[in-house]
């Protein structure tokens, strides 16, 4: 396994567990009966918005994707799937950031709680399709170089101790 890989399948840790912790810090102010913490939600949505939908899949639509379409004509319509889904959060997560400040103003918490169900699934198929179709065929058919390339492009969302 690369570390291009290492780092990937952490950064999509990273990411499903700051939706795990949206879901739960919902479910936990709807059993409490009171407001949810919107600054702290507001606060996950900015991470979401500044490293996967910035830098995590700019770095696999330049790197993994481009080095993979250069080896692999059978992964062609899977990255271009995934290329359009990137496109794709950002509308989602304007979406959640709308329905949480509907929610803010008082109109309740299931327009926010519907969307983010909504983008939680999106995103859990997401990752499993990079995680269980393209990197099996990037580690086939991609070269040392390619590697190379792609683990320095990753590492750079680390900071040196990756490297």
């Amino acid at each position: 396994m690369t570390k291009a890989i290492d780092i990937i399948k952490d950064e999509h840790r990273s990411m499903g567990a700051v939706i795990k912790g949206l879901q739960q810090q919902l479910a936990a102010a709807r059993n409490a009966g009171g407001e949810p913490d919107f600054h702290l939600f507001g606060a996950m949505l900015d991470y979401i918005e500044a490293f996967p939908d910035r830098r995590h899949h700019p770095k696999e639509d330049e790197y993994l994707f481009r080095f993979l379409r250069m080896r692999s004509a059978e992964a062609v319509p899977v990255l271009d799937q995934l290329e359009a889904e990137h496109a794709r959060c950002a509308d989602l997560l304007a979406d959640l950031r709308a329905k949480l400040e509907a929610a803010r103003e008082g109109t309740g918490l299931e327009g926010f709680s519907g969307a983010l169900d909504a983008y939680a699934e999106f995103m859990w198929r997401h990752m499993a399709t990079e995680e269980e179709v393209v990197l099996p065929l990037a580690e086939a058919q991609l070269t040392g170089e390619d590697w190379a390339a792609i683990d320095l492009a990753f590492a750079a969302n680390r900071g040196s101790h990756w490297e």
